[in-house]
């Protein structure tokens, strides 16, 4: 695992993977990401959305960013811990990840 930051040089030409979740995100970070693949071309990056709690899933669906995610092709998990701690399933091997995880671990992802 490597922090962007610290690979000056050698920056990947494509992200493979983006996460949006961790217990540490709060709801603003999943609108936001919502209004960015909001009408915007299909991506090539496989989406993950996966928020702190069921009430913020609750918020999200009420103000339709469920189905803004739905739309982009984004996979949504259960509320909780996810990616984050290698629980119900993992990105691909090798893949570059954009993630708002705190957890930049071997093996966690």
């Amino acid at each position: 695992s490597e922090v962007l930051a610290d690979t000056t040089g050698k920056r990947p030409h494509a992200i493979d993977e983006v996460f949006i979740g961790s217990c540490m995100t709060n709801i603003g970070h999943f609108s936001a990401f919502g209004e960015i693949v909001k009408d915007a071309p299909p991506s090539q990056a496989r989406l993950w959305v996966v928020p702190p709690s069921k009430m913020d899933e609750q918020e999200l669906i009420n103000e339709g960013y469920y189905a803004i995610f739905g739309a982009a092709g984004a996979r949504t998990e259960v509320p909780g811990c996810s990616l984050c701690m290698g629980n119900q399933a993992r990105v691909r091997d090798n893949a570059v990840v954009f993630s708002t995880s705190t957890r930049n671990f071997d093996n966690r992802m």
